[in-house]
């Protein structure tokens, strides 16, 4: 099992039920493929570098995890299925 981190972004007009309920989706898809969840950190609705979607803000979550790296691909099919998030990055801690 490998350290990662995920960031991810949210469309900040949907609304916090909106919001939780795609964090929450994302929460279950890690641990379905085996992930070991850590600490999460929200850091709540910040202002983007530029804009996605006409929007200037973003709702920023950071994820703390264990997983296999192989696993990582299947992830993502799902992640860009959610329209509420809009941009997710995972980050190798251990390289």
């Amino acid at each position: 099992m490998t350290n990662y981190e995920c960031m991810m972004i949210l469309n900040p007009t949907v609304g916090e039920e909106a919001i939780t309920s795609s964090i929450d989706a994302v929460k279950k898809a890690l641990t379905d493929v085996g992930a070991t969840l850590g600490k999460e950190d929200v850091w709540g609705e910040k202002k983007m570098a530029y804009k996605i979607k006409s929007s200037d803000t973003g709702y920023y979550i950071l994820l703390k995890l264990e997983i296999d790296g192989k696993n990582l691909k299947g992830l993502t099919t799902n992640m860009n299925l959610d329209k509420n998030l809009w941009r997710y990055m995972f980050v190798n801690l251990d390289a």
